[in-house]
């Protein structure tokens, strides 16, 4: 995913929207290069491709109330990003997932008259079909021959570009108020000072931990802690660029999101390797003229 792509598109299947925003998806490869885009597939022929039609599948499942079994029809990897949200997030999580998941027929008949599924490289798909109130998105990897979900499909509100949007990259972070702040943060995660580490939200956010029972308090800090990178892991990405790199995206000066991107490489039989790359979202805003955390 480029960095134009983050912060404006939907969460996957497995992400914890209040807490952390992670995104992992495995590219498998030539050992020579990464997928290249195909011709888009439109309209009744991408109605009739074995993607999406998982992807109609999942939509059934969750309008029907079967959101495990539609589950059960992503990646590994989305797979197990599901099943670590904490108890205390897992009911609004899951509630955001039915709203934001288009009614099946609708899905049929708005792929039928303009969607279009882009396969990139074999192993990879992105549905995207316009509606009237923005698009309607899903993300797809082929696993063991088959393809399976890694997010969506969910509707994607067209939402309007902020009058001033300013990108910080890499290095410079460090030295932004947001990158202080953020390091502070992951800094009192790994120590388990949860508390503490609230106690840089906005008001909004430390007003419903302290109404959050200690036993989901204890599950949102194991899964940040899983999570999140050091202190340490983050300043040297950020100054050197290998493993770890990041964008700040800021807009009006009113809302912020680092992305702090994690790239692994392995091989994974002759002749190919596996790319996968893990972004993780903090979400940030201003609050009596001082940045706060805002998750």
């Amino acid at each position: 995913m480029s960095s134009d792509c983050l912060g404006r598109h939907a969460r996957p299947f497995g992400t914890l929207g209040a807490v952390i925003g992670v995104l992992a998806v495995a590219l498998v490869a030539g050992a020579a290069a990464f997928p290249q885009e195909q011709s888009p597939i439109k309209g009744e022929a991408a109605l009739k491709h074995p993607a999406v039609q998982l992807a109609l599948k999942a939509a059934e499942l969750i309008k029907a109330g079967k959101v495990d079994e539609a589950f059960a029809l992503g990646t590994k990897q989305s797979q197990s990003d599901e099943k670590s949200i904490p108890a205390a997030e897992r009911r609004d999580f899951l509630a955001s997932i039915t709203a934001k998941t288009p009614d099946p027929k609708a899905l049929s008949d708005a792929i039928r008259k303009g969607g279009e599924l882009n396969i990139l490289g074999g192993d990879m798909a992105v549905l995207n079909v316009p509606v009237a109130n923005g698009r309607i998105m899903a993300y797809f990897a082929r696993e063991g021959g088959a393809w399976r979900l890694i997010n969506g499909p969910m509707v994607v509100v067209e939402q309007p570009d902020p009058v001033n949007e300013t990108r910080v990259e890499n290095a410079d972070i460090l030295k932004h108020p947001i990158g202080i702040l953020a390091l502070q943060y992951v800094d009192l995660i790994h120590a388990g000072k949860m508390d503490d580490a609230k106690k840089l939200a906005t008001s909004a956010v430390q007003a419903k931990w302290k109404t959050e029972p200690a036993t989901e308090r204890a599950a949102s800090l194991a899964f940040l802690r899983k999570d999140l990178p050091t202190r340490a892991e983050v300043t040297a990405g950020l100054k050197s660029g290998k493993n770890l790199t990041g964008i700040l995206i800021i807009e009006d000066e009113k809302t912020a999101m680092l992305n702090l991107i994690r790239q692994v490489q392995r091989p994974d039989g002759p002749g190919k390797i596996v790319y996968s790359s893990t972004t993780t979202t903090i979400a940030f805003a201003k609050e009596g003229g001082q940045w706060r955390v805002a998750e």
